[in-house]
C-alpha cells in the first residue's frame, strides 16, 4: 500500500497535494459512512462527543450535581436535560462550535474504526492520538471554557498579569483554531486511507473476475 504521507518540496506543491488528498479523502469519507455499521459508528459518535462538549460546558457545575448526594431521579433529570440541550448549541457560535467539532470527531472514529478493520493499525493509532489531542483542546476551548481555561490563569498571570484575562480570551480562540485543524487533518489522513484501500480492493475484485 502507498504511503499516506505527503512528500512536497515547498509549501505551494504541499498544499496541493494537501487539496488533491483532501478531495479523495473526502471520497473515503463518502464510502465508509454509506455502510450502515459505520453510519450508525458516526450518529453515536456524533451524539456522544456533542453530549460531553455540552455536558461540561458550563464548568463542572453538573458533575457536581450527579456526584452529589441527591437522588437517582434527580440525577437523571439533569442528564435528560443535558441531552435536550445539546439542541441549544444551534443558537450561538460557541454551540455551533461543539456542534461541528462533533461531527468531524465522530467522522474521525468512524474512519478509524473502519482502518483498523482493515488491519492498518499503525495508520489508526496515529489518527486516534491527533484525535485526542484535538478533543482535548476543544474540550477547553468549548466543553468546558470556566474549568479548562481557568485552569491556566494563574500560569497566565504570573506571564501577563492584569492581561490574564484576555489572554486567557486569546488563547481558548487559538485552541479552536488548532482543534479543528488537527481533527480537519485527520479526517484527511484517514479518509485519504480509506480511498486507497477500496481502490485496491475494487482492483483486485475486478482483476479476479476477469481471470475467471
Amino acid at each position: 500500500m502507498s504511503s499516506n504521507r505527503i512528500r512536497a518540496k515547498n509549501p505551494k506543491d504541499f498544499f496541493a497535494q494537501l487539496g488533491d488528498r483532501a478531495k479523495l479523502a473526502f471520497v473515503g469519507c463518502g464510502y465508509c459512512l454509506r455502510q450502515p455499521k459505520y453510519l450508525t459508528i458516526f450518529i453515536i459518535s456524533w451524539v456522544l462527543f456533542a453530549y460531553i462538549f455540552t455536558f461540561f460546558r458550563d464548568g463542572n457545575y453538573n458533575w457536581a450535581i450527579i456526584s452529589s448526594g441527591l437522588g437517582a431521579e434527580k440525577k437523571l433529570e439533569i442528564l435528560g436535560k443535558c441531552f435536550l440541550a445539546i439542541f441549544s448549541n444551534f443558537a450561538s457560535f460557541s454551540g455551533l462550535g461543539i456542534i461541528f467539532l462533533s461531527f468531524f470527531q465522530a467522522v474521525a472514529v468512524a474512519l478509524m474504526v473502519f482502518t483498523y478493520k482493515n488491519r492498518n493499525k499503525t495508520a489508526t493509532l496515529n489518527g486516534a492520538s491527533t484525535s485526542v489531542v484535538a478533543t482535548a483542546l476543544g474540550f477547553l476551548a468549548l466543553g468546558c471554557p470556566t474549568c479548562g481555561i481557568s485552569m491556566l490563569t494563574p500560569i497566565l498571570t504570573a506571564i501577563a498579569g492584569t492581561g490574564a484575562g484576555a489572554l486567557s480570551g486569546t488563547l481558548g480562540g487559538i485552541f479552536i483554531v488548532v482543534a479543528f485543524i488537527l481533527i480537519i487533518f485527520t479526517i484527511i489522513r484517514l479518509g485519504y486511507l480509506v480511498f486507497i484501500i477500496v481502490s485496491a480492493e475494487n482492483y483486485k475484485e475486478k482483476h479476479e473476475r476477469k481471470n475467471s
